[in-house]
């Protein structure tokens, strides 16, 4: 399977006239783009710089990963992730809080974070690593934000661009130590009904990812690798009847990306 034949298998997979969907997928072979630059929702997918920013103020010891942070019960919000929900829950370190909004995609570690953290820092670090068009401006499940038109918003192709400076050596700002844990962290993701749908435990592939999503809205970015082969691919999705379909669509996709990246490897392999 070339790019060409992917990209014929994902314009399949999007029946839906009324859905928008963006897809950019790169490769050793090149790129496969579809809307890559369109503005969207970012849903929780804008916790991926939040993430690069507590790494790089741990780097420069501004933030402590062990330190204790008191949540107050007014911190606490809805939506995806546990903390809310459980009892007695209101101590937590840094770096739990790191891997609960990365993990579950945990709405209230997010917010604390970002508050500690500082938007203007979140939104620097995001300008420094060239993602032009991503930008946060709210917290997670502030509808009054909302209400008042502040969004949080991404493309597919900044979400590659960030995805790149967590896995490669070519930029100064993320230390070699922030890419390792960073990729480990993703590799953790707990919701697996997107991108990661079809990957079973004996396929040869690892995938490293963070899902998104609000009412009409359902998002995966990934990093695929099968043996020396690396993919990097984000779906973003829009205007959805249903986010059952969404996630379908974009399990359906990914399906197509772990087959590539398989038949990448093997072909490689074949070369030497």
């Amino acid at each position: 399977m070339n790019l060409e034949q992917l990209k014929t298998s994902i314009l399949g997979e999007i029946h839906d006239p009324q859905a928008q969907y963006s897809v950019l997928l790169t490769s050793g072979e090149g790129s496969l783009a579809i809307n890559e630059q369109q503005l969207r929702p970012a849903a929780s997918l804008a916790k991926i710089p939040i993430l690069i920013e507590a790494c790089q103020q741990i780097d420069s010891g501004r933030l402590h990963p062990d330190k204790l942070v008191y949540i107050e019960e007014e911190q606490f919000v809805g939506g995806s992730g546990i903390i809310s929900y459980l009892t007695n829950s209101h101590i937590y370190s840094y770096m739990n809080l790191i891997e609960l909004m990365m993990i579950v995609s945990d709405n209230t570690a997010a917010n604390v974070l970002l508050e500690s953290l500082g938007m203007e820092a979140v939104n620097q670090t995001i300008e420094q690593l060239g993602a032009k068009n991503t930008i946060v401006q709210r917290k997670f499940m502030d509808t009054k934000a909302q209400q008042e038109g502040l969004e949080n918003y991404t493309t597919a192709l900044d979400m590659v661009t960030l995805l790149k400076a967590i896995s490669e050596e070519k930029n100064h700002y993320i230390s070699s130590k922030s890419r390792k844990f960073m990729r480990s962290i993703l590799a953790k993701q707990q919701l697996t009904n997107k991108l990661a749908n079809f990957l079973h435990p004996s396929m040869p592939v690892t995938i490293f990812h963070k899902t998104g999503e609000l009412c009409g809205i359902e998002h995966d970015a990934a990093i695929l690798e099968c043996k020396e082969e690396r993919v990097y691919i984000t779906v973003l999705s829009d205007h959805l009847p249903s986010n059952a379909e969404g996630q379908h669509t974009i399990a359906q996709i990914g399906k197509h990306a772990i087959d590539y990246v398989i038949t990448r490897s093997k072909s490689t392999l074949s070369n030497f």
